[in-house]
């Protein structure tokens, strides 16, 4: 990970796991209020791929919507659910591409057992810095293997100057 962590810099995407919010626990504890406060005191929302949204219990489906922590963030304004990828989008696909194989080649997993939510950390990175709408893209999760991944997919494809990887139980220790 960086030395040049700066919460602070404009036109960034966070883009955020399962990880991090399970880590976190529900609205009453310590970890889940420091997160929304670091969220708040920089101005930023965390986003979300849907996958991970489903995992955290938010498909209407698995949950009562609104009692979940998740749905009480995004209610609040400081986490939002990304639009499913553009898989059309060839940079979106091959990050993606590439994530999976990482992953597997790094737990020595076979490619169809990788989580689809893993890969979609890196399409919402890939899409929004591809299109403009973030300058810069911090990839918080709490799984190594992946966050490895999705930082070296987003090299690959041209954005190595635009990435950090930072680890969820480390920004969490940070700010609590």
């Amino acid at each position: 990970m960086s030395e040049s962590f700066d919460p602070t810099r404009e036109d960034a995407v966070w883009v955020a796991d399962t990880g991090l919010f399970v880590a976190c626990g529900r609205q009453q504890n310590n970890k889940y209020t420091a997160l929304e406060q670091f969220a708040r005191r920089n101005d930023l929302s965390f986003v979300i791929p849907q996958r991970v949204y489903e995992e955290l219990g938010g498909a209407p489906d698995r949950s009562t919507p609104g009692q979940t922590p998740i749905n009480s963030a995004i209610d609040a304004g400081w986490a939002t659910v990304a639009d499913e990828p553009d898989y059309a989008n060839s940079i979106v696909s091959r990050v993606m591409d590439d994530v999976r194989t990482f992953i597997a080649q790094s737990s020595n997993r076979r490619e169809d057992q990788i989580e689809r939510a893993d890969t979609a950390l890196g399409a919402v990175a890939a899409e929004r810095l591809d299109a403009g709408d973030a300058d810069f893209a911090y990839i918080v999760t709490t799984d190594i293997d992946a966050g490895e991944g999705v930082i070296s997919a987003l090299s690959r494809s041209g954005f190595d100057d635009r990435i950090e990887l930072k680890d969820g139980f480390e920004l969490i220790e940070e700010i609590t």
